[in-house]
């Protein structure tokens, strides 16, 4: 499936499943797959707001995401890739996220 034929609904149901399944298994391993859906989000909800049960469901799994991950000094891609997509670690901030024993 290509993320940009996905509704948003479909794309935080993609994000929660697989932010449960890294919870339960323990395995903190970033998919690039796993980040790249949680960023077709972050696009989509910059074009057009989501309903108040869209964001109540993202800050969940988006706490949960946080909850396994540990926050890094530096974009996972580099820094270099950071600047010249423009990315920040406020905003894009799921892409300052490491697991704990990186």
């Amino acid at each position: 499936m290509t993320l940009t034929r996905a509704n948003l609904p479909a794309l935080v149901a993609l994000w929660a499943r697989g932010v449960d399944d890294a919870a339960r298994s323990g395995s903190t391993a970033l998919s690039d797959e796993l980040l790249s859906v949680r960023h077709e989000i972050a696009q989509r909800l910059r074009v057009r707001p989501a309903s108040a049960e869209t964001r109540d469901l993202l800050q969940e799994f988006d706490d949960a995401f946080r909850a396994i991950t540990t926050e890094g000094a530096t974009c996972m891609y580099g820094p270099d890739r950071a600047a010249a997509e423009g990315w920040s670690s406020r905003r894009e901030w799921y892409f300052w996220r490491m697991a704990p024993d990186a």
